[in-house]
């Protein structure tokens, strides 16, 4: 059985892990030739790319419908990484991060522009449209609301050409639509103003107090509805006000501390999740390295899972993940 809120020590495409299990994948890769000894485990480009698709098609399998997907790469080679990704995902985002830091070389030395950043590249697994989009999509949702107003309808006995012009306006043709993918609740102002039609106009075939329901009523109706399929819409929460390009501290002081090529700020970390994900989700981690992520879905009240192939990276996670349950469990008693 496999246990949440620990890295495992094997390749993470034998993970055994159930089909749409991931709320949220950060996926921290070799970048290949480019740092660290496990970017040169491949003989060419071309292996390294044929390992991307399998790890692409793994990653479809695991995604929940409502998930996110992280990608790094190399600003140099993380086009190649996308043309494979975009076939299985849909790209929200290609971003770049901008770390405050100082290049080994002085900015004269080189021959181009002296590199300070990485790319990232964000993916949905959306068809179309999540969340109350897709809900009013389909016809069969809010099918009491909707039965509502055909009544209400046939009961001042008007076209809707009717009713738009005695408004003035075309602000409620869509709470008429009941058999359509348009159909929507109108704003309580407009909903005030449909209940004047009845008093003023003679059109009533039964008792006016019979067929107004208060909007209040209405609204808590939609509103249970709605809920009901909440958990369909991917979760998209910028209150950090994050933009496509980022500038993030390297955080020497933090990943310093960790014996590892490539560990990623945890500030930057704790953003990506805080943003893409809500408490309790999973949080998958295929190359767990050094534990950032782990250690900051821990951190942060996601339950996650990670994997190395170096054991030395596996017991280094696992403590500092480990460091940061106890911590929260501390802060929860206290």
């Amino acid at each position: 059985m496999i246990e949440v809120n620990r890295i495992y020590h094997c390749d993470w495409m034998k993970n055994g892990l159930p089909d749409k299990c991931a709320n949220l994948i950060i996926g921290d890769p070799p970048y290949f030739e480019v740092k660290g000894e496990f970017d040169f485990i491949w003989e060419s480009f071309d292996d390294y790319l044929q390992d991307v698709e399998r790890w692409a098609i793994e990653c479809k399998r695991l995604l929940a419908d409502n998930g996110t997907l992280f990608w790094y790469g190399h600003a140099k080679k993380i086009a190649y990484s996308q043309v494979i990704f975009d076939k299985y995902f849909n790209l929200e985002n290609n971003i770049c991060i901008e770390f405050n830091r100082q290049t080994k070389k002085g900015v004269s030395e080189f021959r181009c522009f002296a590199p300070v950043s990485e790319r990232i590249l964000m993916y949905s697994n959306e068809v179309i449209m999540t969340g109350l989009e897709k809900i009013k999509l389909d016809v069969n949702n809010f099918t009491p609301l909707r039965q509502y107003f055909k009544e209400f309808q046939d009961d001042i006995g008007l076209s809707l050409k009717q009713i738009n012009n005695l408004l003035g306006h075309r602000k409620a043709e869509h709470a008429f639509y009941w058999n359509s993918t348009q159909w929507d609740l109108p704003t309580p102002e407009t909903y005030a103003e449909l209940l004047k039609i009845p008093q003023t106009n003679g059109f009533l075939r039964r008792e006016y107090e019979d067929l107004r329901r208060e909007y209040e009523d209405l609204r808590r109706e939609y509103e249970d509805l709605r809920r009901e399929y909440e958990d369909l819409r991917r979760p998209f929460n910028n209150y950090l006000k994050l933009f496509d390009v980022m500038r993030f501290d390297q955080e020497a002081h933090i990943t310093g501390n960790y014996d590892h090529d490539t560990c990623k700020p945890e500030t930057l970390t704790r953003a990506l999740i805080l943003t893409c994900s809500n408490p309790g989700d999973l949080v998958l981690v295929p190359f767990a390295g050094s534990g950032t992520e782990c250690a900051m879905a821990a951190k942060e009240g996601r339950r996650f899972i990670g994997y190395d192939i170096n054991q030395r990276y596996v017991d280094m996670a696992n403590d500092r993940a480990n460091r940061e349950q106890s911590i929260l469990k501390f802060d929860l008693a206290a």
